[in-house]
């Protein structure tokens, strides 16, 4: 029989079987349809989905991009190519992993001073780009990996790079999109965890809860040590206590060369919910921007490189954006541990009436714990707020918040004075990519609470400088209080973070040196 037929082995396949129409010929291609590259008809555009989900069956990252024929690619900007003599993104990407950086850089100055420098060393000599406009981007390979397995020969020239107004003719919309966005994310994660000394810690492993749910984490957090000594206990009972001392540390995962600072400061980033996973804060600009826009590559390297802080990077949506706030709670409390001493005092402090300044004074003076230093997206600063509202034993260790479009109220925490008060002080500031919960507000949202932009290019929804202090009104300050409030630089949502990165790192910057003041004294 004619008409096309749906797969009906998988719920969650939506890709259309290969078929005719009732005539026997081709159907007719939608209006304003986009064919994936080389399909000319329907059939051949749904037959292209569903090989590459078989091909990609059972592979992950890497692997799977290029067995569709994507790749990841250093696109140097042009005065990086100009330094680099080199004409080519695959040039580019050589000489990136052969010339040796020339310049030091402090770990401890702004990110803001360094954009005329170019490189920078870390760890075992791994090369990392410091130039704001150089990117990582996507591209489509002419003759995929599936079809060549040479990894020897250089890539095709041939190759087209993914971008906002070509994307829908090399990744179609719907479960396509999931699939390579879905790819695209876990190469990114493994990028800059191979760039970044990163790895991952599993925070709750209860799958009666539902998946593993795991963090980044710099390859000294704790928690890996603890990891590395439960299996190597495992390992001791299994042998039954017959094995060697040579074999037991041949074999031992413990790292031997990793020491412990109690004290060394923390970033922790959050992302927002839905299809993103840990590190993502886009996966439109992840594929058509690269993966230092999309992602917290920026975030990630500032921390690590010039200010020598740890890294953990939680995944809220771990287990389906559903019940995000569990996951993110488990996930803190896990990665975060409390000095007694100090949670004594938040949960006496907390539900005291204090000033404003004795609240500050009482968070900044009551733990020796280590310092964190949080960015917390969208509905991450919804559930980073809840989390401290039900539990703020960490509370102290918090030295400054940078929430970029966040969800949370600070009338959630009416019942306990302290926190509300930390929301609003200096250790907190909004970044927000537009006017969209002023009540003068020239954006609207949809249905679908997607920003409509009102199109003005002249429009303050727009032109908003990034780090500019932004007027607040009153229906704002009901919700986030007195908080400091400066615009993101985009009035792009997904936007907010790579935007406004200069003025988070600053906020966090003078934090810390806050804090360097103190332990002086």
């Amino acid at each position: 029989m004619g008409g096309t037929q749906s797969s009906q082995s998988d719920p969650t396949t939506t890709v259309a079987v290969t078929g005719t129409g009732c005539s026997g010929g081709p159907r007719p291609i939608p209006k304003n349809f986009t064919l994936l590259h080389g399909c000319f008809t329907m059939e051949e555009h749904e037959h292209k989905i569903a090989a590459d989900v078989a091909i990609a069956k059972g592979l992950k990252g890497k692997d799977a991009l290029s067995a569709l024929g994507f790749e990841f690619r250093f696109v140097p900007c042009d005065l990086r190519m100009e330094e680099m003599n080199v004409s080519s993104p695959d040039e580019a990407e050589e000489d990136r992993h052969a010339k040796q950086p020339s310049t030091k850089l402090s770990r401890k100055a702004s990110c803001a001073s360094f954009l005329s420098l170019s490189d920078e060393s870390y760890g075992s000599g791994q090369r990392y780009q410091c130039c704001h406009d150089c990117a990582t981007r996507l591209f489509y390979i002419c003759g995929s990996s599936a079809e060549t397995t040479d990894e020897s020969s250089p890539p095709s020239d041939a190759s087209t790079m993914i971008t906002l107004s070509n994307r829908k003719q090399f990744i179609a919309d719907g479960p396509h999109y999931d699939l390579i966005a879905n790819m695209a994310q876990e190469t990114a994660q493994s990028i800059m965890c191979s760039e970044f000394n990163l790895e991952w810690v599993t925070v709750c492993s209860d799958r009666n809860l539902g998946p593993d749910v795991r963090a980044m984490v710099d390859a000294d957090h704790p928690l890996l040590l603890e990891e590395g000594e439960n299996k190597a206990a495992l390992q001791e009972l299994l042998l039954g206590g017959n094995a060697t001392t040579e074999e037991k540390k041949d074999d031992s995962v413990i790292p031997t060369d990793v020491s412990i600072n109690k004290t060394k400061a923390t970033l922790l980033i959050a992302t927002g919910r839905g299809k993103v996973r840990a590190g993502i804060f886009s996966r439109q600009h992840l594929l058509t921007a690269g993966i230092e826009i999309g992602t917290a590559w920026h975030f990630i390297r500032e921390a690590r490189l010039r200010r020598g802080w740890g890294i953990a990077v939680i995944d809220p949506n771990a287990r389906g954006e559903g019940v995000g706030f569990d996951t993110f709670k488990r996930s803190f409390s896990r990665l975060f541990v409390a000095d007694d001493d100090a949670s004594n005092n938040v949960s006496d402090e907390s539900t005291k009436p204090m000033s404003r300044q004795q609240s500050v004074n009482s968070l900044s003076t009551s733990t020796q714990s280590s310092p964190i230093y949080i960015l917390a997206h969208s509905a991450g600063g919804g559930q980073l707020v809840r989390h401290l509202r039900e539990d703020s034993t960490l509370l102290p260790s918090i030295k400054a918040i940078a929430f970029t479009d966040s969800s949370h109220n600070v009338q959630w925490c009416k019942s306990q004075p302290t926190l509300m008060e930390f929301l609003q002080q200096k250790n907190c500031v909004y970044v927000r990519s537009n006017d969209v919960r002023s009540s003068q507000s020239c954006v609207k949202v949809s249905s679908r609470g997607k920003d409509i932009q009102c199109g003005d290019e002249r429009c303050s929804c727009i032109t908003q400088a990034s780090g500019k202090l932004v007027n607040t009104d009153n229906f704002w300050e009901h919700r986030f209080g007195k908080i400091k409030t400066i615009w993101a630089g985009s009035p792009d949502h997904s936007l907010s973070n790579y935007a406004g990165r200069f003025a988070i790192f600053d906020h966090f910057d003078e934090h810390a040196k806050e804090e360097a003041t103190d332990d002086c004294h």
